[in-house]
């Protein structure tokens, strides 16, 4: 049961390394004092940017994945129809940030790094867990 640890690994990313003074979900519901404390200033560059806005998206999204695959682990074509949901489910719900209806800001890279996680996840669900069972 791995998609416990993903998602955790997420929200570690957003009170460790993001601002979350700023959240659109904090503006309802008020932070616990100790995440306003958490924050860690990382040096500008491009992995840094990637690891503080991207990979929490990607950990989530592959956490969700997980979920579903263990929810539905014996019946494949069930797993593979809501596998299938929620990569559009995903995908739509950065893609309408563009809009100015839905909070958040789309990034490109959120998308790319959803693929890449989702790629990854099934290549290692494809070796490891599929080819044991047939």
């Amino acid at each position: 049961m791995l998609f416990p640890l993903l998602l955790l690994m997420g929200i570690a990313i957003y009170l460790f390394f993001r601002d979350v003074s700023n959240l659109v979900i904090l503006a309802r519901i008020p932070a616990p004092e100790f995440a306003r404390n958490m924050y860690i200033q990382l040096p500008p560059s491009i992995l840094s940017d990637i690891v503080r806005y991207n990979l929490a998206g990607m950990l989530w999204f592959v956490s969700g994945i997980l979920f579903l695959r263990f929810m539905w682990f014996h019946k494949t074509t069930t797993q593979r129809a809501y596998i299938g949901c929620f990569y559009v489910m995903g995908a739509l719900f950065e893609i309408s940030q563009l809009s100015e209806r839905v909070t958040g800001t789309f990034d490109v890279l959120d998308l790319l790094f959803m693929g890449i996680g989702a790629f990854v996840e099934g290549l290692l669900y494809t070796f490891f867990v599929k080819r044991r069972i047939t």
